[in-house]
């Protein structure tokens, strides 16, 4: 049995929408670090850690957002 292959440009959105995914994860966790490494630089326990976490999320889900629009204003 033959396999079909993917068209390129499929495969090129599937690519730059997981990338988009896997950065969301990234500035995620990189808020949650950053945010417990300045509670325990400070002792302010919860502060830093909430706050850093939030805005990792909200940076890494409004990139995933503005390539999700992107790639739907490409293809109308």
């Amino acid at each position: 049995m033959k396999r079909q292959r993917l068209p390129k440009p499929l495969i090129a959105k599937i690519t730059r929408i997981s990338a988009h995914g896997l950065v969301l994860v990234a500035l995620t966790f990189c808020g949650l670090y950053l945010g417990l490494y300045l509670d325990r630089l400070t002792n302010m326990s919860p502060n830093f850690t909430l706050l850093c976490l939030v805005v990792g999320v909200v940076f890494g889900f409004r990139g995933f957002v503005q390539e999700l629009l992107a790639e739907r204003r490409g293809s109308s």
